[in-house]
């Protein structure tokens, strides 16, 4: 189990269907109590209880990574030994253990076994049992030999069935006059009551009768007979007082029906309905979120609870009793509601689809918009649906461009980086005199999250890998005239394996990129050979981000070698600016001044050469300025700073392009040239000037980045607009891709100290989703569980903190 409590908060409740044994620290969830109850008693023909596994629960743990996916067999060793006995009696206990684990096909297996010269009770049960699975017709009430249990179980399965008997109710209520004054007794009249309040044509017991009868079941955790048959009687009443629009009882009913299964998911999703029926939204709120932790069947629906709750005006079946206003949506309850919703079991798809596409005018205008169009457009067919996140930015996966999205849900820019490179390969096309591909780098840590993320929504695709090989042979990956082109990369000329190289790193395959390029001890022969060797340098570069590298000595060595050649032109321009970048990492303004130097005449040369267009003399002066502002920046020449400032932000601002290329080089352009502007103006104490710049990145500019949203929230953060900080998080975090770990914890981070633990807590669990490992969301849920600010949920998600793998590394609890 230690390997599996961490990946689901369900593992906990329902641990004895994965090993028939107890968490230690979490009671199970009474579906999962009851098959350790069948494993106990030695007789199968007695009172065993009514709660059971869901038919498909099983196939859902396996999908959910609860289950190994062959689903062997695991038991205790005198479980085991006991499975091994096969006369009448032990196949029977046996069939009835197996349907209490939920393993339903390995029950009639062993049903089938019993022969007819099998005792009268272990008969009657043997089809009573292959009734209930639908298996054979439901059989009459038995005789007196088949036993009490068994009769009175047949003919409260006949009053439930759609045929009903109009007698069946009569003859349990007669079988059951024999228990009176017994404990039993008061079982059975629960499970009579519990039927009755199902059945349309039968009076109703009044509220009184069922509080009667649960308090004489008593609330004894050691008697799972008792406690069955009241959450049975408690979980009908509630349904009986909700159709009925009694919410007051309906809530006093489920909220009993909670003190007897406090980790049962669906008395949780049952109490939430009932408390969002009584206008108790912030204990419907709580119990939704509890219910999605620990449920998997319950999973959807208490995530279209969360739905309505945040974003009321959607469909509401309870909205009628509670009156008053309408509250505002609550964004980040609403963004992680949807978070959590598309990343449910894959094989339910349809139905979270559904759950999207029925709020659609509810979500209309909010954040989590995108998120409906999205649904409408992949949910038929659904089979191959790419998640949300990845259809964003699938020319990363396969180089084509998404066909379902909304061109307003796509990345702008970010997108063409591999589109266009792509289109350079195929084309050939020379990189002289103009940009073939926008210069937006794809960061060394972009393929890991990507495949993170997939892993977050369970979508298995090779095309999303963070490993070059898995990508290069995956059908969903590498186009195969991209594939056989690598597989002879050795065969081509430098100007074919430069341009394929840069296309592996516009798809963060920077280390690839490098392999098939020639390095700095491969001489400089012509102006190919020059490009290939800037590309390699340039995926050098992405590849030691973070770290001060020395790459000088490659920029050194490529610059000394470019010939008088127009066409080395571009390339001694680029040179300058890409080894500013490194020595401006480095922190070398010296290094940064000589670079400026022979880099302002350069530049001179290549704008003023007749084979250079405006447009691309401009975008280059732009690219120049905004990385020799490194210089003015380290040295704290201020003039100087805002004089270079004006150059590169001035110019991306007045080009914007003529034709659908030129445009996307125009965007690629300016899009980092307000980027560094916002440092700029941070960094010059103009905080107000900073703020409304990076405001227009993200809302005007390119939406899509969560990186923009994440300086947003920084920015506002610092001058004090704690719920704007949390909005721009929360926008950041609904793209979940890329910097979804970080826009998680930031967001959870602002609930806190805005005093929303509850959604805080959410923040985090959803962080260390594309985190595992992550120490510091862990340590915040640690900390708010012993400050005791999380909910009650039986210690389910406290339990699932201490599972996680980073839990051994956790600083001491500081108080």
């Amino acid at each position: 189990m230690a390997d599996l409590t961490w990946r689901d908060p369900a593992a906990l409740p329902l641990r004895p269907l994965i090993d028939l044994t107890a968490d230690p620290t979490v009671p199970p969830s009474l579906v999962a109590e009851a098959a350790l109850f069948c494993a106990d008693r030695p007789d199968p023909c007695d009172w065993l209880p009514v709660h059971a596994p869901p038919a498909d629960l099983r196939r859902t743990m396996r999908r959910a990574g609860l289950l190994d996916a062959t689903d062997p067999l695991v038991v205790p060793p005198g479980v085991a030994e006991r499975l091994t006995i096969d006369d009448h009696t032990g196949l029977l206990w046996a069939a009835r253990l197996m349907r209490a684990l939920g393993r339903r096909e390995d029950a009639v297996t062993l049903l089938r076994r019993i022969g007819g010269d099998a005792p009268p009770p272990v008969y009657a049960w043997r089809d009573l049992l292959l009734a209930e699975d639908g298996r054979q017709p439901l059989p009459p009430v038995p005789s007196e030999a088949a036993g009490l249990p068994v009769r009175l179980t047949t003919a409260l399965a006949h009053a439930r069935s759609a045929v009903a008997d109009g007698q069946a109710l009569t003859t349990a209520e007669s079988l059951a006059a024999a228990l009176a004054g017994d404990r039993i007794g008061v079982v059975a009249r629960a499970r009579i009551l519990a039927v009755r309040l199902r059945c349309p044509d039968e009076p109703v017991p009044d509220a009184d009768t069922v509080r009667a009868t649960a308090r004489d079941l008593g609330t004894d955790r050691t008697d799972l007979l008792a406690r069955d048959a009241a959450l049975t009687l408690l979980r009908a009443a509630t349904r009986a007082a909700l159709d009925g629009t009694d919410v007051g009882s309906a809530y006093e009913f489920a909220s009993a029906a909670l003190d007897l299964d406090p980790t049962g998911a669906a008395t949780r999703l049952l109490v939430a309905d009932a408390a969002r029926a009584a206008g108790d939204r912030e204990s419907a709120r709580t119990h939704y979120r509890v219910a999605v932790r620990t449920g998997l069947a319950e999973r959807t629906a208490a995530l279209a609870g969360l739905l309505d709750l945040a974003a009321p005006t959607a469909p509401d079946a309870y909205s009628g009793p509670t009156g008053g206003s309408t509250p505002a949506a609550d964004t980040g309850e609403l963004v992680g509601a949807v978070a959590d919703l598309l990343a449910t079991d894959r094989r339910a798809e349809r139905d979270r689809l559904a759950v999207l596409v029925a709020r659609g005018p509810a979500l209309e205008g909010t954040v989590c918009a995108d998120a409906v169009r999205w649904a409408v457009a992949v949910r038929d067919p659904v089979a191959g649906a790419r998640p949300l996140p990845l259809e964003r930015y699938r020319p990363f996966l396969d180089l084509s461009p998404s066909g379902v999205l909304d061109p307003v849900d796509t990345p702008p820019v970010a997108i063409h980086t591999p589109l266009m490179s792509y289109a350079a390969v195929l084309e050939r096309r020379e990189p002289w005199f103009r940009e073939i591909h926008p210069q937006r780098a794809t960061a060394a840590m972009f393929r890991d999250e990507m495949q993170a993320t997939a892993a977050v929504y369970g979508y298995a695709c090779g095309g999303a890998s963070a490993d070059y090989r898995t990508w290069l042979a995956a059908p969903d990956g590498c186009p195969p005239e991209v594939r056989d082109r690598l597989a002879n990369v050795s065969d081509l000329p430098p100007l074919d394996r430069a341009l394929l190289g840069r296309l592996l790193s516009a798809l963060g395959f920077h280390a690839e990129a490098k392999r098939i390029l020639p390095g700095p001890d491969v001489p400089v022969r012509d102006p190919e050979s020059a490009y290939a060797l800037a590309s390699w340098i340039f995926a050098e570069q992405m590849l030691t981000t973070g770290h001060a590298a020395e790459l000088e000595p490659h920029f050194r060595t490529l610059y000394d070698q470019l010939g008088d050649d127009v066409r080395y032109a571009r390339t001694r321009v680029v040179t300058t600016i890409n080894a500013t970048v490194n020595a401006a990492r480095r922190r070398e303004p010296d290094t940064i001044a000589r670079w400026r130097k022979v880099g302002e005449e350069d530049l001179a040369r290549y704008t003023a050469l007749p084979e250079v267009s405006e447009f691309d003399a401009a975008i280059m002066t732009s690219r120049w300025f905004r990385a020799m502002g490194f210089l003015p920046f380290l040295t704290g020449d201020r003039d100087l700073l805002r004089a270079d400032m004006d150059r590169w932000l001035g110019i991306a601002r007045e080009v914007t392009g003529h034709d659908g290329h030129t445009r996307i080089i125009a965007a690629d352009n300016y899009f980092p040239a307000v980027e560094t502007a916002v440092r700029t103006h941070t960094h010059l104490g103009e905080h107000d000037t900073a703020l409304a710049l990076v405001d227009e990145l993200a809302q005007r500019i390119d939406p899509i980045d969560p990186k923009t949203w994440l300086t947003a929230g920084e920015l506002r953060y610092q001058a004090g607009d704690h719920d704007g900080a949390l909005e721009a998080y929360l926008r950041a975090a609904h793209l979940q891709f890329p910097y979804g770990r970080i826009s998680w914890f930031n967001a959870g981070q602002v609930h806190e100290q805005l005093g929303r633990a509850d959604l805080a807590a959410e923040c985090y669990r959803l962080s260390l989703a594309h985190w595992p490992t992550g120490v510091t969301p862990l340590r915040r849920l640690r900390d708010l569980h012993l400050r005791g600010l999380l909910p009650d949920d039986g210690g389910a998600l406290a339990a699932w903190i201490a599972g996680q793998p980073a839990w051994s590394q956790l600083p001491a609890f500081a108080g």
